[in-house]
């Protein structure tokens, strides 16, 4: 019996020019909308603005970058681990799940270090969401391997 290989996820284009343009449209209507305020709201406007730009730009850089399952567990495609595999006590897709769009949570052993990837994935404590930019039927089926993978039916 072959092994299926494991599904690569990665942004969409359209997912992610939308989720660019909608970061330079909050940044373009926050700096516009700031002309007319006080001084306080104005700072605070151009702040949350310049805060728009920045992960529109996060959401650039990080357009073609990809998360796949491998033996040690979840790397980018640069190769850094995400989530070690004999880490990883749980796969949480419920809908009621603290996860990103289409996408899914992996509960972890112990704390990780803080990392994240606009779109792709967030690494905050003992939980990793994985998704937002990417298609769902690719975020369910790698969400599916590694579930099986970790029970160790794969």
């Amino acid at each position: 019996m072959t092994q299926a290989a494991p599904p690569t996820l990665a942004p969409t284009a359209i997912r992610t020019a939308t989720g660019i343009g909608v970061m330079l449209a909050v940044a373009a209507l926050l700096l516009r909308s700031a002309v007319s305020q006080g001084p306080i709201a104005q700072a605070l406007m151009i702040a949350a603005g310049l805060a728009a730009l920045a992960l529109g730009y996060a959401m650039w850089q990080g357009r073609d970058d990809s998360l796949i399952w491998t033996q040690d567990g979840l790397t980018d495609a640069a190769g850094h681990l995400i989530a070690a595999r004999g880490d990883i006590i749980g796969v949480d897709r419920s809908p009621m799940a603290l996860k990103p769009s289409n996408g899914f949570t992996l509960r972890m052993k112990t704390a990780q270090p803080r990392g994240w990837q606009p779109g792709l994935y967030w690494r905050m404590g003992r939980r990793i969401g994985v998704g937002g930019l990417t298609p769902p039927s690719v975020s369910k089926a790698l969400a599916d391997r590694i579930a099986l993978d970790i029970a160790g039916v794969i």
